[in-house]
């Protein structure tokens, strides 16, 4: 008789532990998906440095649009704050943007809150924005206006990844910003969709 009472208190000791293990790694995911780290103040020590400066600042509209290349989509990148995406909790993968301006494309790897930009397609990106080359020159002349172009329509982000993915490399919380639109509504719809 002992032995059963024994043996069903390991077993309550063996579930209780389970539970608190998944409410454990729930709560790891949760709070590395929804805070993260903040690179803020490294940009704007950037800034301050002079090591970040915003490429169009001393071009007409004109000329920005002709020298158009990979610094002007790393200045969109930082504005907008793609800085902050963060690897996957689960996967370790790294943010992955593609970025269409006119006819030219770019990719983009967030790497700890180091923005690499290159002139070469990417594979399975997360997102897509596309946008011209004159939309991104105004979005660098006033940070202001890249909300306004993402809502007209001049610009566009296209969601690629699965919803999981994204939340989990903060990417939502940007697509919300962009375009004034929540994706999430909940938790539990995101792993259901």
């Amino acid at each position: 008789m002992e032995e059963e009472v024994n043996q069903k208190r390991s077993h309550k000791h063996l579930i209780l532990g389970i539970v608190l293990v998944v409410v454990l790694f729930i709560g790891a995911f949760l709070y590395f998906a929804l805070v993260g780290v903040d690179y803020s103040s490294r940009y704007s020590d950037y800034e301050k440095s002079g090591q970040l400066v915003n490429p169009v600042s001393k071009l007409s509209t004109e000329e920005a649009v002709d020298n158009f290349n990979e610094d002007f989509i790393y200045y969109m990148l930082y504005q907008i704050g793609f800085y902050n995406l963060r690897e996957n909790a689960l996967t370790g993968d790294k943010p992955r943007i593609l970025i269409y301006a006119d006819e030219d494309f770019y990719s983009a790897e967030i790497n700890k809150g180091e923005i690499i930009v290159s002139n070469e397609k990417i594979g399975n990106p997360d997102v897509i924005i596309r946008t011209s080359k004159l939309e991104g020159v105004l979005m660098l002349k006033d940070s202001s206006y890249i909300i306004e172009s993402f809502n007209s329509g001049k610009s566009n982000i296209e969601l690629v990844a699965d919803k999981s993915s994204l939340f989990s490399k903060g990417y939502l919380k940007i697509y919300s910003k962009l375009t004034g639109k929540s994706v999430t509504g909940n938790i539990i719809r995101i792993y259901s969709g």
